[in-house]
């Protein structure tokens, strides 16, 4: 049976324009019935992914960065398609997780045809679903500016091209050093935990890494039913940096006594003083509100992987059991 496959290219990803995507995948995967999109605006993009299931593609190809899996993902949750990532984008999270970021393209187009497809978690917000990270705070904020940059100065997509995920690191540590960290007054309601916290940092994780190098959540998984939750308690600004270069350079959260860490399949929270808070994941903005609702999704997303990549205890100090 012919595979049918639809290839969605996004060409104003940071590395989208890169390769010639289409070249590489046509000699992988000659055997397969292609069709290449290259969506235009948003609400091409919506209904190319409506037409892929009508037309009952078996495998939709995404070329791009974590937004655009972000878009894929809201149209194929639950749905029979699977769903191959080829990381063309910034940070790459998603791609990473899956242990496909580090492979060369020939390798990973291989997994199509080798490989058989294995179903993951994602996480509902408000109604949004997520794949990776996300959060509440200076993440969303860093996030937000990236967006910007990238949509109003002209040339700045180039330079993540270059810069990729230390963009990052470099936004969070101006950000700080010029702005210094906004707290935020939230009221958490689940299992593990209930009452109020005052925070910089409010985040949900579907998998280990943010950002590529940050691993906020090295013990979490996409496949066993719960995401994680890692509230930052610092209440300096000091103290709030120097635990977020911590873990850049690798060292576990749990080793912070300031870090409340903990998985779960359902919280509830929302902002003490009733002002909206802006959720950024996926890097995009999911949900503005002053209460939000996250649930998990469980085994909702048919994805190719090589591997599922996992941070082993022995990457940090002071291993330990998972939170």
């Amino acid at each position: 049976i012919v595979q049918k496959i639809r290839v969605f290219l996004n060409q104003q990803a940071s590395q989208g324009a890169e390769r010639d995507w289409k070249k590489l995948i046509r000699e992988r995967l000659y055997r397969s019935e292609l069709e290449f999109v290259n969506p235009t605006n948003h609400a091409e993009f919506l209904n190319e992914i409506d037409r892929a299931t009508r037309d009952q593609i078996d495998v939709i190809v995404s070329v791009g960065g974590d937004g655009t899996i972000h878009a894929l993902i809201q149209k194929l949750a639950d749905k029979q398609i699977s769903f191959l990532v080829l990381p063309a984008g910034t940070a790459n999270d998603f791609a990473r997780s899956l242990g496909v970021q580090s492979m060369h393209i020939n390798d990973v187009l291989g997994v199509v045809r080798e490989g058989l497809p294995k179903t993951i978690d994602l996480v509902d917000i408000n109604g949004a679903l997520m794949a990776t990270n996300g959060g509440v705070g200076i993440v969303a904020e860093i996030a937000s500016r990236v967006n910007s940059l990238r949509r109003t100065i002209p040339g700045f997509r180039k330079v993540m091209t270059f810069a990729k995920q230390e963009l990052y690191g470099f936004l969070l540590g101006s950000k700080i050093l010029f702005e210094g960290c906004q707290y935020h007054r939230i009221q958490v309601d689940c299992p593990a935990f209930q009452g109020v916290i005052r925070t910089p940092l409010f985040l949900v994780n579907n998998q280990p890494l943010i950002a590529a190098n940050y691993p906020v959540a090295p013990y979490t998984k996409h496949d066993d039913g719960t995401f994680n939750v890692t509230i930052f308690l610092h209440q300096r600004t000091a103290d709030f940096v120097a635990s977020v270069l911590r873990i850049r350079q690798g060292i576990s959260p749990e080793n912070d006594p300031l870090i409340m860490s903990f998985e779960t399949s359902s919280i509830t929270f929302e902002s003490v003083e009733g002002y909206e808070l802006a959720f950024m994941g996926d890097g995009e903005l999911l949900s503005t509100s002053n209460r939000f609702e996250v649930n998990i999704r469980p085994k909702a997303l048919s994805v190719f992987a090589e591997t599922v990549k996992q941070i082993h205890l022995s990457d940090f100090s002071n291993p330990g059991d998972k939170k």
